[in-house]
């Protein structure tokens, strides 16, 4: 019957006197079948536990098993002291592990560890970024050198004395991984511990003192990024330096207002650096400013690789248009590929841990291959079998 209770005897555990409630035929809110269960605090005491409850068979088997999720706090006589179980049980359950006709319950309770102090631990950092950092330009544990500038040039028609050139102190182990380019000019010309220093010519020695710094783990501010994007393009390309070149194109792309004068330069520049977020932008713009475009721009030497981009930028505003939004990145379809953001392609591409630098024609085919070569794997292999 719905709400016709039994308590046990008052039994005594962690210095507080208690009973248990128990409903065969459940509470008000209890589910149908099910019975419910729950331990009173008889005392005149408050109390903080973990409790549990148990039954076991005739047979010793444990047949239903509950317990409180997190410490509960029991109040005294005419409090709240009443916690456990609405749908403890099923009725059946219980009906069928009586003992000589008597239901035995097990009792489980703990006091509630203490909580700990608030104040939070303190606990250093792992210091080997800062120590990297720290090497930066420093001679001491140096093994290579690089020499950047003094280059000859000319002013109206008459030789100029060479600049004078920086030198930049390194560690090659640090540069060596960092950047293939620079590993192959430490490799030959770097010998006698850096006492010949490497060349480096077409780069002026702001430029590769932030390349550097990159390379040992610093930030290039906003305002570097934003006064010499270019420059660092041209510098991260050129030595390898992918994740630099990636952000600096950002920078360019977030920086840049494209109009009528500047989207043509632009998006040249973009092709001969397969800088395809830049290009992607300047597409954009192009297709938004199409009447103006037609009848202010030539592209008679514009290169015939850009006739996919046009392509590639209409299939993405007609995807839009049609309602259609981005393709998902996270499809590894190849149709969708073609009509793809190139922030999503690299994504992709990233993901599959290969290399992200490249036009949109190269990453589409990277993640083309990497499905076709999914898909020759023989079956019995994919399964693991021998």
């Amino acid at each position: 019957m719905r709400g016709a209770c039994v308590y046990s005897p008052e039994f005594m555990l962690l210095g507080n006197q208690w009973i248990l409630e128990l409903t065969p035929g459940g509470d008000t809110l209890s589910e149908e079948g099910m019975a419910s269960l729950y331990l009173w605090n008889m005392s005149d005491k408050a109390i903080e536990i973990d409790f549990g409850f148990s039954v076991n068979n005739g047979s010793g088997k444990q047949v239903a098993y509950k317990r409180s999720p997190s410490p509960h706090n029991f109040a005294p006589l005419g409090g709240i002291n009443a916690r456990g179980f609405t749908n403890f049980a099923e009725r059946t359950t219980l009906l069928s592990s009586l003992v000589d006709g008597t239901l035995v319950i097990e009792v489980r309770m703990r006091l509630s560890v203490p909580t700990k102090s608030v104040h939070p631990t303190f606990i250093p950092k792992n210091p080997l970024t800062k120590m990297i950092q720290e090497e930066f330009l420093e001679e001491k544990y140096s093994d290579i050198m690089f020499e950047v500038g003094g280059d000859q040039r000319e002013d109206n028609a008459k030789k100029v004395a060479k600049t004078t050139p920086v030198i930049f102190p390194a560690h090659r182990i640090i540069v060596a991984k960092f950047s293939n380019t620079l590993a192959d000019l430490c490799a030959s010309g770097g010998g006698d511990n850096g006492t010949n220093p490497i060349q480096i010519d077409n780069v002026s020695p702001d430029i590769f003192r932030l390349l550097l710094s990159y390379i040992y783990g610093m930030t290039i501010s906003n305002d570097d990024m934003k006064l010499h994007a270019k420059e660092i393009i041209d510098a991260a390309d050129r030595f390898g330096v992918t994740s630099l070149k990636l952000e600096a194109e950002a920078s360019l792309v977030n920086n840049t207002a494209f109009d009528i004068e500047n989207v043509k330069e632009l998006l040249l520049y973009a092709d001969s650096k397969n800088c395809a977020l830049l290009k992607e932008a300047a597409m954009d713009y192009l297709l938004e400013h199409k009447e103006s475009v037609l009848k202010n721009i030539r592209f008679n030497d514009a290169p015939g690789s850009l006739v996919s981009d046009v392509f590639a930028a209409i299939a993405r505003a007609e995807t839009v248009k049609g309602g259609g939004g981005s393709a998902d990145a996270d499809d590894d379809n190849a149709s969708h590929y073609h009509s793809m953001r190139i922030s999503e392609l690299r994504r992709l591409v990233h993901d599959k841990g290969l290399d992200v630098d490249g036009s949109r024609e190269m990453l589409i085919a990277l993640l083309e291959n990497d499905i076709n070569s999914d898909n020759d794997l023989d079956p019995d292999e994919e399964l693991g079998e021998e």
